[in-house]
């Protein structure tokens, strides 16, 4: 059986009188120039190179800019007619031959699909490659496009948004577990799951129990209580963070391992931590400061100006000039996931993302209201209006354009505007929105917090949950920003769309203290200009129409559940009648499987799991400790629950096994299990 992966394989050449040109694409014309095609698969310098990666997509369209589309106002909607985006693998590889002109063959051979997680097509895509010069016949593509279409992933699960949030953040191998064998089932009637051939005796489980056996589970009768069946070692083995496949090749089974917690704009195998590490070693120094990019000033820090420019739109070039252009396209790949938080917060740049492009293609370049393209000509650097940010991967060195504009993005308008004149924030006769010079001190701690982690060789999933948390900050500060500005958002969780009738609760971003000089004060004013700058933007009307699906999509809706959670983090002095109301929200409104999962994708296991929650099994309050134990003995029935319960520390487990045997919640509890269950 046939699976659409792949949509085309395309074969390039160079020659020394013709220059690039495209030889083959297979099965039918991609629509895109072949001339244009032939210049990405070629880029310029790969002759330096016996085997270089390239990544570039195919049907990116100019979106509109979203001109005077200000808070309140209708998202833009996708033209259906629209060809989906394509992501495309390109392996370019010099042979020397004496006999060929100039002594070298250059040939390039490109996987165009609409997975993101491309880089596994690599084993099979250099064979073929290899393949092709021995034979140059277009049967080569053919055999190739057969061989990818015919990867089976029937048996694939889709996780939705949540369970990847949990499944990135856990280090277990088994998360979900339960879910591969519910597709291994329903794709393969005779497959028996390994687990069920552990289950108990006859003897201890009559055929009405069997009857009501649920997969993974059965009710002990005897009880009443929810038991589990073992696992066996085959199964525990597979790591399922990964979806373990095969392309079958010319007679080579090549092993194929899927990433299941890919997020969208995360596409290929990119390293945030080389971008990162790359970019924060050059001290900053700007010649023109922007209240979009330098939240700090001139001291703003080279990463966090990459953010604000990806956040605002701006058009940013990745230069490496005398390197393979798949290394310049990594950085473009890691710099769309950075902007986007991950992948998990944001989206709109990956159709703005020209992971490799050249001088061919400027003026389709420049026609994009913002880009991020990655380029190894120097010529780049020496029309500093084609850019607003140049990044310069050999040096580490960031550059903001003298001919960047002061006026605000997509109809965004800065707040309290006054003439600086001398100041050294702004060119002379420019306007900026934070004259105070404040310091972001939130983006200062941010950037150590980070670089602390890459020092301590904390790994690529960690960072990345660093960054998602700090773009879904933004977001949530730019929610509270149009709120106090503008007296209403479209972007985040108001009264308007919580159920709540407890006040204490309140809804939006968490601030430990109030008053002047508070610390909302302060991330407001210091983040004035870049969330001006991001009202407007592409990603800013995709988020309000994302955000409009979420709250319709939603499984816990009478409160607002990441507040409630940075409230027992971070609040210093909270009363026990607000403590009671926290943990009295969370029991009632988390009683479902899906709820149960949204709860748990807010307690990442790498930041913690449910040890915020713990806190309330000390709680002085009789009350607080028991809807604690209710919670954690209702999180326990989920598959997924259970194990971040079995994650806690020695002495919170300790804690809560103590209490649940002597709190009067416990017999509520098991009542609750049978129903829960169901």
């Amino acid at each position: 059986m046939k699976y659409n992966h792949v949509q085309f394989i395309l074969l390039a050449e160079f020659d020394i009188d013709k220059g690039s040109s495209l030889t083959y694409q297979y099965p039918a014309p991609t629509g895109t120039d072949p001339h244009v095609l032939a210049e990405l698969m070629l880029p310029d310098g790969a002759h330096q190179w016996e085997d270089d990666w390239t990544i570039f997509f195919l049907n990116q369209k100019v979106p509109e800019s979203g001109k005077n589309f200000e808070c309140g106002g209708e998202p833009q909607k996708q033209n259906p007619n629209h060809q989906p985006l394509l992501y495309v693998l390109n392996r370019v590889c010099t042979k020397h031959d004496p006999g060929a002109p100039r002594g070298a063959m250059v040939k390039a051979m490109a996987i165009c699909t609409k997975h993101q997680y491309l880089h596994v097509y690599k084993p099979v895509l250099l064979l073929a490659l290899e393949n092709y010069f021995q034979n140059p016949s277009q049967d080569i593509l053919a055999s190739l496009f057969d061989a990818v279409n015919s990867m089976d992933l029937r048996t694939m699960p889709a996780f939705s948004l949540n369970e990847r949030l949990i499944l990135r953040a856990s280090e277990n191998k088994d998360m979900f577990e339960e879910k591969f064998v519910e597709m291994e089932e329903i794709n393969n009637p005779d497959f028996k799951d390994p687990r069920e051939l552990e289950q108990v005796s006859g003897d201890e489980m009559d055929e009405t129990a069997l009857k009501k056996k649920k997969r993974n589970t059965y009710i002990d009768l005897s009880s009443g209580q929810k038991k589990e069946m073992t696992t066996t070692m085959s199964n525990k083995n597979k790591d399922r963070h990964f979806f373990e496949t095969k392309v079958i090749y010319e007679g080579h089974k090549l092993p194929i391992r899927v990433p299941l917690t890919v997020h969208p704009e995360e596409v290929g195998d990119f390293s945030l931590i080389k971008l990162i590490t790359t970019f924060s070693q050059s001290s900053a120094s700007y010649q023109t400061i922007h209240p979009h990019l330098h939240t700090s000033g001139p001291q703003t820090h080279p990463i966090i100006l990459l953010i604000n420019a990806l956040l605002t739109q701006k058009k940013i070039i990745f230069l490496g000039h005398g390197l393979p252009s798949g290394e310049v396209a990594n950085y473009v790949l890691a710099a769309c996931a950075m902007g986007s938080g991950s992948g998990a917060v944001l989206r709109g740049f990956t159709e703005r993302a020209f992971p490799y492009t050249n001088l061919t293609n400027v003026d389709e370049l420049r026609k994009f209201p913002g880009f991020i393209a990655g380029v190894t000509n120097p010529t780049f650097e020496e029309h500093p209006k084609w850019w607003d940010v140049l990044c310069n991967i050999r040096t580490g060195k960031v550059t903001v354009s003298g001919e960047i504009s002061m006026s605000g993005v997509g109809g965004g308008t800065f707040v309290g505007k006054e003439k600086i004149g001398n100041d050294p924030m702004t060119k002379p006769g420019s306007t900026t929105s934070h004259p105070q010079r404040l310091e972001n001190i939130a983006d200062n701690d941010f950037m150590s917090e980070v670089m602390l982690a890459i020092q301590s060789h904390y790994g690529e999933n960690v960072i990345r949950a660093k960054i998602q948390e700090y773009i879904q900050r933004f977001v949530r500060l730019a929610a509270l920003y149009e709120e106090e500005t503008r007296g209403s958002t479209n972007i985040g969780i108001t009264s308007s769309n919580t159920k709540s009738a407890n006040e204490l609760l309140g809804n939006g971003l968490y601030f430990p203290d109030t008053g002047p000089n508070s610390t909302k004060e302060r991330e407001l004013l210091a983040n004035r200009g870049r969330i001006e700058g991001w009202i407007g933007t592409i990603s800013y009307q995709f988020y309000q129409e994302d955000f409009q699906s979420y709250l319709k999509s939603r499984s816990i809706i009478n409160i607002d559940v990441a507040r409630q959670i940075m409230k027992l983090k971070v609040c210093r002095e909270m009363s026990s009648i607000e403590a009671e109301g926290i943990f009295k929200a969370f029991l009632e409104s988390v009683t479902t499987d899906d709820q149960v999962i949204e709860l748990l994708a807010n307690l990442p296991q790498n930041q913690g799991g449910l040890f915020v929650l713990a806190s309330g099994l000390y709680h002085p309050s009789k009350s607080v400790r028991e809807f604690t134990v209710q919670l954690f003995n209702r999180i326990k029935q989920h598959k997924a629950g259970a194990r971040f319960v079995q994650d806690l520390n020695h002495f919170h487990k300790l804690a809560y096994e103590r209490l649940s045997r002597t709190s009067s919640s416990t017999d509520w509890s098991l009542r609750s299990i049978s129903n829960f269950a169901h």
